[in-house]
């Protein structure tokens, strides 16, 4: 099965051959969310939820031999194993357009119509007046495709959402015992992607003092949810986000206190649902 991972281009954007159909990882993926669910979420203060990231893959015509996983098996496969979830289709409206062409990830500017689709599937609203702003990071993009493709790439600009919202919202990350913004200016300098979020944290909270409600996300996510999550956040008083890669299941309820009544959303990448080895 371990065939050696292709980094292709298709229509100047770089993509992998690195999330192949397996039925095996998916039988392990939804063996360690199933539970989550039964460990900490079983309560009727809970709704549960399911968005599945599509693999960049998916937008282009991968080498001859590579079939990407589809979001949507994907996702079919593991509600059949997951019960009262609920799934939330976000592969509509996604193009090739809406990746980096040098990095596997998502443009957090091309999202909103993603967090549109899932505040309506969690029914909360997103402000409408947001008065945003579009930011680039100063320079070229170099994702961790660049220099990996026999054809050279068209550097990409990293740009990042801002509005007086977001900018009020505050983030604490259990790992260090800090608080920052929803962006990390000096994770950016290393690894441009790590602006997000600041990149791979096991753990973190995002408290939003204009929201409208005092309702609570808890997303179980991947590197994809980090450029994501801030712009669901607007809906919300508090979210956190946890990834499993870096924080054991069973800790979970030591580390964070689970509120009584939350919305769980399994927001994840078929690349780490087809790889789900690293989930604890």
């Amino acid at each position: 099965e371990d065939t050696q991972t292709e980094v292709y281009v298709y229509r100047g954007y770089a993509a992998a051959t690195d999330a192949p159909w397996s039925e095996k990882s998916l039988d392990f993926a939804a063996k360690r969310l199933g539970h989550l669910l039964e460990t900490y979420f079983t309560g009727e203060g809970y709704r549960r939820y399911l968005a599945v990231v599509p693999d960049k893959a998916q937008f282009t015509v991968p080498p001859e031999g590579y079939t990407p996983a589809s979001a949507q098996e994907t996702a079919d496969t593991l509600l059949a194993q997951l019960d009262f979830v609920q799934y939330v289709d976000i592969a509509p409206g996604l193009t090739l357009e809406d990746y980096y062409r040098t990095d596997p990830h998502w443009r957090q500017e091309t999202l909103l119509p993603v967090a549109q689709r899932l505040a309506e599937a969690l029914d909360v609203t997103l402000p409408e007046d947001r008065e945003e702003t579009l930011c680039a990071l100063a320079g070229e993009f170099h994702g961790s495709y660049w220099g990996k493709t026999a054809e050279t790439l068209t550097a990409d600009v990293l740009s990042y959402i801002t509005s007086p919202l977001l900018d009020g919202c505050t983030v604490y990350d259990y790992e260090t015992d800090s608080t920052g913004g929803v962006y990390d200016f000096a994770a950016a300098q290393t690894a441009p992607y790590d602006l997000f979020l600041g990149g791979s944290k096991s753990l973190l909270r995002i408290e939003n003092p204009a929201a409208e409600n005092e309702r609570t996300l808890i997303v179980f996510r991947d590197s994809f949810g980090s450029s994501l999550i801030p712009l669901l956040a607007e809906g919300y008083g508090t979210v956190y986000a946890v990834d499993i890669r870096y924080l054991a299941s069973d800790l979970l309820g030591r580390v964070m206190d689970i509120p009584v009544e939350a919305d769980v959303l399994f927001l994840y990448s078929a690349t780490v649902l087809h790889n789900s080895v690293t989930l604890k």
